[in-house]
């Protein structure tokens, strides 16, 4: 009797630690969530591979005057685009150090989809030269790159407005 008793009241402290943490976790989880961002227009005109990407869609700009990728202090900005099956994403890392600046971008179009990726710590793949040129609020991409397939994605991609960047993965 005395066995199913401590067994029976382990079985509450466990029951109620148990609750308690979920509870915690969940409200470290909710403090976490990044807020939504609101889209903003956003004027792409690009070439990549040969095929042109064309879009005035609304999409997210983001920019963070410090941020850090794979230990590097950088200055973030990022444009990300959708639209009827064409998409861009684009991070352009600009370390505070003075080293080259690291972009990662993929752009895709019907049957077409491109990457390249020069982020240090990571697999290079193609090459890319992005200048960010703030205008106001927003400012303009100027993208010359090429995929590790040989594809030469060239253009601008111009936003209206940078949005606060949210942290992902970490506190």
């Amino acid at each position: 009797m005395r066995k199913n008793i401590w067994t029976m009241m382990c079985g509450v402290i466990v029951a109620v630690v148990g609750s308690g943490t979920s509870t915690s976790g969940q409200a470290e989880r909710s403090r976490r969530m990044p807020a939504e961002i609101t889209t903003i227009p956003i004027e792409a005109s690009m070439t990549a591979g040969g095929q042109k990407y064309e879009s005035s869609a609304p999409g997210k700009c983001t920019h963070a005057p410090t941020a850090s990728i794979y230990g590097v202090v950088s200055e973030l900005w990022t444009a990300q685009q959708s639209d009827n099956g064409k998409s861009l994403n684009l991070s352009l890392w600009q370390p505070k150090d003075g080293s080259r600046p690291m972009v990662s971008l993929t752009i895709a179009s019907g049957n077409s989809s491109h990457r390249v990726s020069t982020i240090k710590g990571t697999q290079i793949v193609g090459n890319a030269k992005v200048s960010m040129e703030q205008s106001g609020r927003g400012g303009t991409f100027t993208v010359y790159a090429k995929s590790a397939e040989g594809a030469d994605i060239i253009g601008t991609i111009k936003c209206e407005a940078f949005a606060p960047h949210v942290a992902e993965g970490g506190l």
